[in-house]
């Protein structure tokens, strides 16, 4: 019993208003994952040679409970699923899971079908009529699905006791989006860049290198 208790809250997050303290998060990670703006300008500053955002999927899928919950669905219904890594200096920093109520997305969200390898940020952040909800914070254990996500592509990282993560809702029109942050150990020890408040470091004119998977078509 004990066996199966563990493995059902391991399928669970306990997402906090502040970032539980842990002696495993040391101070530059917890600038990382607190930092308000755009962690894709955050990235792309601190990385040394270059950045770039490597798309893992995206296609309808029933999302979890607590985020179908957090969109605000009466139901759990198939949404329209992102899954990226951002990549600085060719190693993965961030894995970021997206969800949208596909039944709005057209209308709300018109650039997601077409954002292939481009970054969410590059979009979001410079909308004036998008506005984000407070961050939510958890410790992601191995067991949980954005993890075993995220160890079909990088199977190491099931060696990581603990990945901290964040996630927020966007919202645009009638639309919402939740957008979930898992943070990789690469920023144990990158430097964070300061943070700029709301509105965060401001994205480039172009990003020079998009990456796709081997095999994997980087067209819209």
């Amino acid at each position: 019993m004990t066996g199966e208790l563990s493995a059902l809250q391991g399928l669970r997050a306990a997402w906090h208003a502040h970032l539980p303290y842990d002696a495993a998060i040391p101070v530059n990670q917890r600038r990382w994952i607190v930092g308000e703006g755009s962690l894709t300008a955050r990235l792309m500053s601190a990385s040394a040679r270059r950045f770039h955002v490597t798309r893992l999927a995206q296609a309808p899928q029933v999302p979890f409970a607590d985020e179908w919950q957090a969109l605000g669905l009466v139901r759990p219904v198939p949404a329209i699923t992102r899954e990226v890594l951002l990549v600085c200096d060719d190693v993965p920093a961030v894995f970021a899971h997206t969800i949208v109520d596909a039944y709005r997305a057209r209308r709300d969200w018109p650039f997601l079908r077409g954002l292939g390898n481009r970054p969410l940020g590059g979009a979001l952040f410079v909308d004036p009529r998008v506005r984000r909800e407070p961050f939510q914070f958890a410790r992601l254990s191995v067991h949980h699905p954005l993890r075993q996500a995220l160890q079909r592509v990088l199977p190491a990282m099931a060696a990581v006791p603990m990945l901290p993560a964040r996630r927020s809702v966007f919202r645009r029109g009638g639309g919402a989006m939740l957008v979930t942050e898992v943070f990789l150990p690469d920023l144990l020890v990158r430097p964070a860049p300061a943070s700029t408040g709301a509105g965060g470091t401001r994205l480039p004119r172009r990003i020079d290198t998009f990456r796709a998977l081997p095999g994997q078509d980087a067209r819209p």
